[in-house]
């Protein structure tokens, strides 16, 4: 048996926004058209589909459900639905992905949920049949009421955060308790917050989620436009940067990473 996972980047969509949302600049975020073209940042959902060597398959993040082709204003909400930008090509939606692979999601054993935002959790509904779907504690204990619509229909499980050897406070999640797959709390964007620390088979694959939303934010040290906890923030940050730079990690990337990236690890 392998002593690593495969890791699969899916993008699930697209997103259009006012910049400061990804990297901080002012106290409030306007609206995605509000400031111009020249303020906007076009970026992916990525979702990653995750292959342990026992055949067990981790899908991480559901982007854009396919009712944002047909119902945009129903599914985000009117106050979302005109402060952002969507899109969902054809095929590209997690379950089409899945599809494409000749998978269900009765093929897969877990869905991890890094944080309760509504381009992360989306599409959940697209995985219903999964094994379990799996969030920290910190962060359902955040939860808002109104993001209740977007994950009501799987049964998802807050797991308490135990003690592991990365992260900015050692605490996650070792998966499957092997060392290859671990979820690492990373809060500040949100409370619990998870970034993926997948030992592939060159080395670890760090999945920085929102901790910061491209490359530049842990090499400039910008934080998100949105944090729960600055400080919180950028102390997950610098664990991305530190992490980053080990001679160990293959690639770390961002959810909304809008340069070109490997798929497959």
């Amino acid at each position: 048996m392998n002593d690593f996972v495969k890791v699969e980047v899916l993008h699930t969509g697209r997103l259009k926004y006012d910049r400061s949302l990804g990297f901080k600049e002012l106290d409030s975020i306007p609206p995605v058209n509000q400031r111009g073209e020249s303020f906007q940042s076009e970026v992916p959902l990525s979702s990653y589909l995750i292959v342990h060597p026992s055949g067990r398959r981790v899908v991480v993040d559901a982007g854009w459900h396919e009712d944002i082709r047909t119902r945009p204003e129903q599914h985000l909400g009117s106050d979302l639905w005109q402060f952002i930008e969507y899109d969902l090509p054809a095929g590209s939606s997690v379950r089409e992905q899945l599809q494409a692979r000749g998978l269900t999601p009765k093929d897969i054993d877990l869905v991890v949920i890094s944080h309760l935002d509504v381009d992360h959790i989306s599409g959940l509904e697209l995985l219903k049949g999964a094994g379990r779907f799996l969030v920290s504690q910190p962060e359902w204990d955040f939860a808002a009421v109104s993001q209740e619509a977007w994950h009501r229909e799987v049964p998802v499980t807050p797991f308490a955060l135990e003690p592991i050897p990365y992260g900015p406070y050692q605490s996650g999640l070792d998966v499957f308790g092997d060392g290859l797959l671990y979820l690492v709390h990373t809060p500040g964007h949100t409370p619990g917050h998870l970034s993926i620390l997948a030992k592939v088979e060159k080395g670890w694959l760090l999945l920085a989620s929102d901790a910061g939303y491209a490359e530049r934010s842990w090499q400039e040290m910008i934080l998100p436009g949105i944090t729960s906890d600055p400080d919180q923030a950028m102390k997950s940050l610098q664990w991305v940067r530190d992490f980053a730079g080990r001679e160990d990690c293959v690639a770390a990337l961002a959810h909304h990473e809008a340069k070109p990236i490997p798929m497959r690890f």
